[in-house]
């Protein structure tokens, strides 16, 4: 049995274009990006607010009766945004083939991007025009950033493979945040525990929902997504005290003789004041603790980075640096005795954890499903945005891969591109195959859809050579398949 290590790409063409005239120069390297840059601002979070709003609101609809029969006709299905006159449109798209490849090796990694700098990114008089976007999953992006911090002692642009701008993709990122959700929240020894979801999955007879994440996706996604539905239509019961879906919404006097308009109005209010206490805890700023900690160099918490010069980590007690904090936290305990104690809140007795538990399954869930649906209706902005909320939780369930991902993004969009790269890359992260403005998938779930029939469709050549001579042919066959009967 071979092991066959190929790479699949093709090319999507853009469908914005941006408008800003700016240079394409690449990646700026010098910029000085705050660290509040990497944590949602205040603004911010007023957007995710509407935006949840709008989710929170569209499912109550389809699980209430009385709701479905008064706003199923009348609210929206898209959320409007940037880009929604061009979320419906569909995506031109051209395979490229396999290439000869192993992933792991970075000298193939570096030989495959000069290849494909020579017939795909444009020069001019011997200058590079502009660098094309490389996307993929963060395993992809990492190698990409690797060989081209491999190469950058060379001479020419080009050579520095500079005419590539590495970037992580969305559906991998919705289905590593979807493992560190589960990762928090599920546990399969809890299964005679109330209201844990391994106790749902076994009520829903869920039998799908097994293993690993990353083989089971959608099942886990759906299991996830049902519990979300029902804790919202529970958290808009009992903010109107009522007991059950039968009870009587009290809708205002006039509600009938009310415009659509302000109908939703209505709708829209209500939730987003429902989300103001279980989301957002009646705070302006979820953020506000660790913006303190990032806006004081003093804090107890930053002691460890603030001795950070000159990319080393110098020790307080004597002139010893070293590369990596760790190095310098176990220097400093076994040289100096001095072991770094930070206060850590206690919780009270009092504290309910299954009312912790649902509030955390709630929020993450919210935040998982923005991302979802912002991934089907094309927005790039709200996608983007998503990093700064999913970066938290990549830490703190140790995907370190994905947390460096999350930072990589938010610095390409927050200045260390050009506002026209900037544009190109928010407003571009979709494929749109059938056309509607809520059919959009990402990019890499397009790709693993093309490799998933290619290896069915190559099966007819025994040899590496006949695969990659034949590779371009795949998605043309495979497309012609779809229409026989």
């Amino acid at each position: 049995t071979l092991s066959l290590h190929l790479f699949n790409v093709y090319a999507v063409v853009d469908r914005v274009i941006p408008t800003s005239k700016s240079p394409d120069v690449g990646v700026h390297t010098q910029v000085d990006l705050s660290l509040l840059t990497f944590i949602p601002s205040i603004d911010e979070q007023d957007i995710l607010l509407k935006e949840l709003t709008f989710q929170f609101a569209s499912s109550v609809i389809e699980h209430h009766p009385k709701l479905k029969q008064n706003f199923q006709h009348i609210y929206p299905i898209h959320l409007k945004h940037k880009y929604s006159q061009f979320a419906g449109l569909k995506t031109t798209q051209y395979p490229l083939g396999l290439f000869d490849c192993n992933e792991n090796k970075t000298q193939e990694i570096i030989q495959l991007m000069k290849t494909l700098s020579d017939l795909f990114v444009p020069i001019k008089d011997g200058d590079m025009v502009e660098p094309v976007f490389f996307g993929g999953d963060r395993l992809t992006d990492e190698r990409v950033n690797g060989a081209q911090c491999a190469m950058k002692n060379e001479n020419s642009p080009t050579e520095r493979l500079e005419g590539f701008i590495s970037k992580i993709e969305d559906f991998h990122r919705l289905m590593n945040f979807l493992e560190a959700i589960h990762k928090l929240t599920y546990d399969t020894g809890s299964g005679r525990d109330p209201c844990t979801m391994y106790y749902y999955r076994n009520l829903l007879n869920a039998r799908n929902v097994k293993g690993h994440v990353k083989n089971s996706y959608r099942p886990y996604k759906q299991l996830f997504y049902t519990v979300l539905d029902a804790l919202c239509i529970v958290h808009f019961l009992h903010h109107f005290h009522l007991a059950d879906l039968d009870s009587e919404i009290p809708f205002p006097d006039n509600f009938m003789q009310m415009t659509n308009e302000d109908k939703i109005d209505w709708l829209n209010e209500t939730c987003r004041t429902i989300l103001k206490g279980e989301f957002f805890d009646n705070e302006d700023d979820i953020f506000s603790s660790l913006r303190k900690i990032l806006e004081d160099p003093n804090h107890e918490e930053n002691y460890w980075v603030s001795c950070r010069q000159n990319q080393r980590f110098h020790c307080h007690f004597c002139d010893r640096n070293y590369a990596c904090v760790g190095s310098l936290k176990a220097h400093e305990e076994r040289v100096h005795n001095y072991i770094a104690r930070v206060q850590k809140k206690t919780q009270s007795k009092e504290q309910r954890k299954l009312k912790d538990y649902i509030s955390m399954l709630f929020k993450l869930i919210l935040i998982h499903r923005n991302l979802d649906e912002a991934v089907d209706m094309g927005d790039g902005e709200r996608s983007t945005r998503s990093a700064k909320y999913e970066l938290p939780i990549y830490h703190k369930t140790g995907k370190t891969k994905y947390t460096i991902g999350s930072i990589h993004l938010t610095a390409l969009v927050s200045g260390l591109l050009s506002p026209q790269q900037t544009e190109r890359l928010i407003a571009n992260r979709f494929v749109n195959v059938q056309g509607g403005a809520n059919n959009n998938i990402a990019l890499d779930e397009y790709l693993e859809m093309l490799n998933r029939d290619s290896k069915i469709a190559c099966r007819g050549h025994q040899t590496k050579e006949s695969i990659l001579k034949h590779s371009k042919e795949y998605p043309l066959l495979v497309e012609m398949t779809k229409h026989v009967e």
